[in-house]
């Protein structure tokens, strides 16, 4: 699979337009969000009904501020953008019906699809795909996901209150055609286009009185499926969406998403047939000792890499530590005795899969590993550090999410510090969102972190360490902090693609020598699905699909 992204990556650039999607947009009558939820829970109850368990709460159902893995496998389902990522890292017109690029690569318009309506039955125009763009750009807003559409001419100035919303370059010339001017060419735009923070919401419905992400009375949405429930720390209900654009083509009435925590607790209910699937961290050992051999368990590869921030603010957590931490790990051992899917060891921080434009490897095989494990070269540089055996140096707080594959692996982390390099470490564990609020607020010293990228070029994975980037949460700074955030900048205003490859690959090297971050290794995926459910699959960034799955 990694390879065949990289050569059909090639295919959909250069494509003057993609094939559509088929399927009605439903009947015509308008309905409010509240009566198609509710006639979707009874015709659910009645019908197939899927259910799948994930490890922990959504963090957010809002797409514009969505930056969390739990939150995209529901977004993915609930809204479409004007393109879909497929499995095999192809795109597919969702939203869009045809597209034209100028001859300088600027100028994007979109003619979008006739008919086109949000699941309460009103018409979806090219003015929600503005709206929503200008909003996530907000100021106001303060979305974490705003660097994704700096792409666009003035959306950069207009979130860093340098400039107006009326000069960001996105507008809707009438209710179908959609204009878009971007700063640089960039090859990998329309694979932005199918990423959660570049889905329409819906106005009215964003401004309304209510909170309209709480119930699913008030939630609007424009893909497959739509919310009818909402149980916090237990289920979302979807069901159908009787307006999506493709709607003859979704065989299940809905699907049930149980939050279930432990991986034992979900290998139980799936051996019990309390649930139809599950996958990624509750695919975990017991599950891949009774059906690693068996058809129901589906494996994929995904183009992200689980890595963990090194907090550059503590003083103590200088670059010679912070290398010394990522050298004194044995990655083959962690990922062999802790990490259920076997991933592998990652010796650098871009994955497989992500193509070197100019040649026929991609860009993890051409640059090689940028980190040598050497135990005794991790000592001597904590030694040289004013540290020597770990002597002098804090009790470092390593913060997880508390899920048993994290728990695992953080042991083994600790494990392996302590006896190569004499390191203490305190493991703290936290629910997921609680997670995050102490991440943000940089309560600690290690903290678990993983990035999978949106489109298959080194910027989806390396632009995640920019001074700009809210997403970035190691708190790096300083020149050569500076200098990286010089190289990508420029590799975005470069159409030379060999001259971008190689600065992509001075950024690495980079990045790898001050170690803000220390990667373990890259990503795969697992799902783990009953006999009678077919065309379940996941997309190239990982992420859960329904909308081909059927159930007997």
């Amino acid at each position: 699979m990694k390879k065949k992204l990289s050569v059909l990556l090639c295919a959909a650039m250069v494509a003057a337009s993609l094939a559509g999607c088929g399927g009605s947009s439903g009947a015509k009558t308008e309905t409010t969000a509240a009566e198609a939820s509710q006639g979707g829970q009874e015709s659910a109850a009645e019908g197939k009904i899927l259910t799948y368990a994930i490890s922990g709460e959504p963090e957010t159902l809002d797409p514009t501020m969505n930056n969390y893995s739990n939150s995209s496998i529901l977004l993915q389902n609930l809204f479409s953008g004007l393109f879909q990522l497929e499995a095999d890292g192809t795109l597919t017109n969702a939203m869009c019906d045809t597209y034209t690029v100028s001859d300088d690569g600027l100028v994007y318009t979109f003619t979008l699809k006739d008919g086109l309506k949000w699941s309460d039955g009103s018409d979806l125009t090219a003015a929600d795909f503005e709206y929503t763009w200008k909003r996530t750009l907000s100021p106001e807003l303060a979305s974490p996901a705003a660097w994704e559409l700096f792409y666009i001419k003035g959306g950069e100035e207009y979130n860093k209150g340098e400039g107006s919303v009326d000069d960001v370059a996105v507008k809707a010339v009438d209710a179908k055609t959609l204009e878009v001017t971007l700063n640089n060419p960039t090859p990998y735009f329309l694979y932005l286009t199918a990423a959660s923070n570049f889905f329409p919401v819906k106005k009215d419905v964003v401004e309304g009185e209510q909170v309209w992400t709480k119930s699913g009375d008030t939630y609007v949405c424009n893909g497959a499926f739509v919310i009818s429930e909402i149980n916090p720390q237990s289920s979302y209900v979807m069901v159908k969406n009787p307006y999506y654009f493709a709607a003859d083509s979704v065989k299940l009435d809905g699907v049930k998403m149980v939050i279930i925590e432990s991986a034992e607790a979900a290998l139980s209910a799936y051996n019990s047939g309390e649930i139809d699937a599950m996958g990624d961290s509750l695919v975990a050992t017991q599950a891949l000792q009774q059906y690693g051999d068996s058809d129901e368990l589906h494996r994929f590869d995904k183009i992200g890499t689980r890595y963990y921030d090194l907090n550059c603010e503590n003083e103590y957590m200088t670059p010679e530590v912070r290398r010394a931490l990522a050298m004194g790990l044995d990655r083959k051992t962690i990922c062999e005795a802790a990490v259920p899917s076997k991933p592998q060891p990652a010796l650098a921080f871009v994955p497989h899969g992500i193509p070197y434009e100019g040649k026929t490897d991609d860009f993890r095989t051409v640059v090689g590993d940028l980190i040598s494990e050497d135990k005794e070269a991790a000592k001597q540089l904590l030694a040289d550090a004013g540290y020597p055996n770990g002597e002098g140096l804090p009790t470092l707080k390593f913060i997880i999410t508390n899920t048993q594959e994290n728990k695992d692996v953080a042991q083994v982390m600790q494990a392996m510090w302590k006896e190569n390099l004499g390191v203490q470490v305190e493991i703290v564990t936290f629910e997921s969102k609680v997670y995050w609020d102490e991440l943000y607020a940089g309560n600690f010293d290690i903290a678990f972190d993983g990035w999978t990228g949106d489109y298959l070029d080194p910027d989806t994975n390396l632009n995640c360490f920019t001074q700009d980037r809210t997403y970035n949460q190691n708190r790096w700074n300083g020149e050569k902090a500076l200098q990286y955030d010089s190289l990508i900048k420029e590799c975005r205003s470069l159409a030379d693609n060999n001259k971008r490859m190689e600065l992509f690959t001075e950024a690495e090297k980079l990045l790898m020598d001050d170690m803000p971050i220390l990667p373990l290794y890259y990503l795969n995926a697992s799902l783990l699905v009953k006999p009678n459910v077919t065309g379940m699959t996941k997309n190239a960034n990982g992420h859960t699909l329904f909308r081909g799955a059927d159930k007997t």
